[in-house]
């Protein structure tokens, strides 16, 4: 089991002090996921609440806290990609509706069913093999289907979809608990395609509620959707890359009032002048062609920080940018600090976040690696303790490894 371990009192102020135990961290405010879920639900109206997407991990921030944060806010249930998400989720005690988006394998149905999970399906295979378990165990499972509106990915076309609904009908064992669509462009600058979505969406909704069959859950829109459009809110919309505060493109409202959640960040483990003419790091990409002072920061690729920020990057540290000089490595990445002389070893250092009036948002740092926010975020590494707010309070902490300990005070 993943561990999500209160801090003791002394954890709690040596973190609150910045003086956080390890190498380098993440720190997710939960007051900020929450109101991010109160922001989505106010710009889409969504009639039953939002669903909080907590795929990869709630995009890197740890599900299980961001899912329970979510649903005290007000989400009506959760959605993942994969069955062993959905069991994690269970697992964890959540009692609320669990949407597993990605289709299943035939295989996993009996794990879906045990779980009380509600797959996605998009062809034959799919609602046979969720029967067929459903009624070994005597039991009802709720699905959902995925229509495709034009993704042209997981999902099954428009007629195939209305045949699914007929089919699923006439299967006791089985119960439809929705029926949704997925956006391909809600974060381009042009909405026209997503709005040809909704239609292509509304027409089969009205064929079939015409034939007198009841869908369920209703949903479109994902956090971009959401914002940005009208009139899509329908049942509820999916909030995922939303949770982390992040707006994903300029053509978002930036003035939507969502709430930065999430924070890396490391210390200067060591400082170093290192002589005129000298290199820094792997390839020897960066030459050293003054005097100079660096910091050698202790997060590299493996946990967050991606190695194409190399010699383009920047960091926080005293509430100053300091550029990322040479390579970055798998475990470590060097700083210029030669105009910050009051750097000392064990001074913090930001990643991602704020430090003082200075700030790197996961935008601006998506772009200087050349990736979306949505991947940025799941790759921030399972070593990194993810530390979790509320107000200004570290209250637990999170190893995605199992059987670690983390709290050190």
């Amino acid at each position: 089991m993943i561990a999500d371990l209160p801090l003791s009192d002394e954890g709690t102020a040596r973190i609150a002090a910045g003086r956080a135990p390890w190498p380098c961290w993440i720190e997710v405010d939960l007051d900020a996921v929450a109101e991010n879920v109160r922001v989505l639900a106010r710009a889409a109206r969504p009639r039953l609440g939002v669903t909080a997407v907590v795929k990869a991990q709630a995009y890197g921030l740890g599900a299980t806290a961001v899912a329970r944060a979510a649903m005290e806010a007000g989400a009506r249930g959760v959605a993942v990609a994969r069955v062993a998400e959905g069991i994690q989720m269970r697992q964890t005690g959540l009692d609320a509706p669990i949407l597993v988006m990605g289709g299943i394998h035939p295989a996993e149905a009996p794990l879906v069913v045990r779980h009380g999970l509600q797959a996605t399906v998009a062809d034959e295979i799919g609602l046979t093999a969720l029967a067929r378990a459903a009624e070994m165990q005597g039991s009802v499972s709720d699905v959902q289907v995925k229509v495709d509106s034009g993704m042209n990915r997981y999902g099954a076309a428009p007629a195939d979809a209305a045949d699914l609904v007929r089919r699923l009908a006439t299967i006791p064992s089985l119960r439809l608990a929705g029926f949704y669509t997925h956006f391909a462009s809600a974060d381009e600058r042009d909405l026209w395609f997503s709005r040809q979505q909704v239609a292509y969406y509304r027409s089969v909704v009205a064929q079939l509620e015409t034939e007198g069959y009841e869908l369920g859950v209703k949903h479109v829109a994902n956090s971009a959707g959401a914002l940005r459009m009208d009139d899509v809110g329908f049942d509820t919309v999916r909030a995922g890359l939303a949770l982390s505060g992040s707006y994903a493109t300029e053509h978002v409202p930036h003035n939507s009032g969502l709430w930065r959640a999430v924070a890396l960040k490391s210390r200067v483990a060591r400082l170093l002048t290192p002589p005129v003419g000298a290199s820094i790091g792997y390839g020897r990409t960066f030459k050293v062609d003054r005097p100079m002072r660096t910091a050698l920061v202790s997060c590299g690729y493996a946990d967050g920080l991606p190695r194409a920020c190399s010699n383009r990057g920047q960091v926080l540290i005293r509430g100053r940018r300091a550029p990322l000089v040479g390579t970055v490595s798998m475990d470590m990445a060097m700083a210029d600090v030669t105009h910050l002389p009051e750097v000392q070893v064990g001074d913090e250092v930001v990643v991602l976040g704020q430090q003082g009036d200075a700030t790197i948002d996961l935008d601006t740092f998506s772009e200087s690696a050349g990736i979306i926010p949505h991947e940025l975020l799941v790759r921030l590494g399972a070593r990194v303790p993810r530390v979790y707010f509320r107000g200004s309070s570290p209250v637990s902490a999170t190893s995605l490894l199992q059987d670690v300990p983390l709290d050190l005070g």
